[in-house]
């Protein structure tokens, strides 16, 4: 078990290494980037070419439309919506664009397994930001994973030719700095070695590790376990492509013996005589045919590429008409049908990354000095309701079965505890506008 600093700098390198080329993987299959199909050590570069234009980013895709569903919107401290704590977290929430390093910090948990939240300190004020899990990692809690018993971000400075390396432990952080080249001249490609060098000294800070893992379901990104599903998709895909391009090129052939010198004796050029062209006319000795290959039917590799869709969508419990748009003509009961699947899975994401963001916030507050013991909460768009018209009609149905509009508003509309404020305060000024008018015109009656 690690102890020392330099100890944990060597157990934290090594993992952070260990795991670069599945994170490098699993980005190329969410940004549309996937290993190409029938791909050769010799492929030509014009083959290269033609093979990058078989892929589908599925796996971004997939992530995009469950990224959908998750969709904070704001933060709740204690029992009341409005006490010192909460509009000082609303103004860190606001000064660090917290829906975007949130999002940010999302995606990179459902497409390559893990999102890091870091809350540090600049001139006095609280700063979040979201890390790339390719320079970051942390040791987790094996009761709470969500803290850390360690954790390490590794980066490099071009410009200065250096190597990075900060090091968190608990109460205690130091960095630690070394060349970005060998000492043959060679750049460094991992962050293991024995070079690395104290960059100042120790320093100390108050408050647990303000480093937070964002962890998939299973240590997995999203479409990870149906990689093998893509690639069949990309595969097929290819061959439709290939079946479709040889169509532009129909092989000929002249059936019935043509000679090969004219009645001079001169070589005949038939190809240059037979070039086809838009319009040409060609006139056959007589007993010469001409023979075409025949079109191959695409539809059914058409038909194919859509069944391994269904079955990517099926394994992967996302609605049809995320991979497939005319999926979407169906019923409305049948649409609902296919979005439970997201949803529930949409869920399940939210309670294993709530726990991380609200420990972000709660590292804030410490730096405020606000921190009295209350519960932090992040709150969420509700991820049953995502479209307008899913809103409106879940909105109509609460009021019919008694739910008060602040109720409505939070959990259907989802708003944020300022933006239901702000509604009411709208509400109250319509129904006084209202009031008056109506009294006006009795007075006139």
């Amino acid at each position: 078990m690690a102890t020392t600093p330099d100890e944990w700098l060597k157990r934290l390198t090594l993992k952070l290494d260990t795991r670069q080329p599945r994170i490098a993987l699993m980005r190329k299959y969410s940004t549309g980037d996937a290993p190409m199909p029938e791909m050769g050590k010799n492929t030509r570069a014009s083959w290269v070419a033609f093979q990058k234009r078989a892929r589908t980013d599925m796996g971004g895709l997939l992530c995009s439309s469950l990224s959908g569903r998750m969709v904070p919107n704001g933060v709740r401290v204690g029992e009341t919506a409005n006490n010192p704590a909460a509009d000082a977290l609303r103004r860190v929430w606001r000064d660090n664009r917290l829906p975007v390093v949130f999002a940010d910090a999302i995606w990179n948990a459902l497409s390559t397994s893990y999102g890091y939240l870091v809350t540090g300190v600049r001139t006095g004020d609280p700063v979040i930001t979201s890390e790339q899990p390719e320079q970051m990692i942390s040791a987790p809690d094996p009761v709470q994973p969500w803290r850390a018993q360690a954790a390490l971000k590794a980066w490099r400075d071009d410009e200065v030719g250096r190597d990075y390396a900060l090091l968190w432990l608990p109460g205690t952080r130091q960095l630690y700095t070394r060349s970005s080249k060998t000492s043959n001249g060679s750049i460094r490609e991992s962050a293991t070695g024995s070079d690395w060098e104290p960059l100042g000294e120790l320093e100390e800070y108050a408050g647990p590790i303000p480093v937070f893992e964002l962890a998939n379901k299973n240590g997995m990104s999203e479409f990870e376990p149906h990689i093998d599903v893509i690639d069949r998709i990309n595969l097929g895909k290819l061959q439709r492509l290939v079946v479709t391009a040889m169509q532009a090129y129909k092989q000929r052939a002249m059936k019935g013996g043509l000679p090969d010198k004219d009645e001079e004796g001169n070589d005949i050029d038939w190809a240059k005589l037979f070039e086809p062209a838009p319009g040409a006319l060609w006139d056959l000795p007589e007993g010469i045919d001409v023979w075409e290959s025949q079109s191959t039917d695409i539809r059914p590799l058409l038909d194919g590429e859509k069944t391994d869709l269904r079955d990517f969508a099926a394994v992967t419990q996302s609605p049809i008409d995320v991979f497939i748009p005319d999926g979407q003509n169906q019923s409305a009961t049948g649409a609902a049908n296919v979005h439970k699947g997201e949803i529930m899975k949409a869920k399940d994401r939210i309670a294993r990354m709530t726990a991380p963001m609200e420990g972000a916030l709660l590292s804030a507050l410490r730096i405020l000095g606000l921190d009295d013991g209350s519960t932090v909460q992040v709150l969420w768009e509700p991820p049953e309701h995502v479209s307008l018209s899913e809103k409106s009609a879940a909105a109509a149905q609460a009021k019919t079965a008694g739910k008060s509009q602040r109720w409505i508003d939070q959990h259907i509309w989802g708003m944020s505890p300022d933006e239901i404020a702000e509604e009411e305060t709208a509400r109250a000024a319509e129904q006084l506008s209202a009031a008056v008018l109506i009294g006006a015109g009795s007075g006139n009656a």
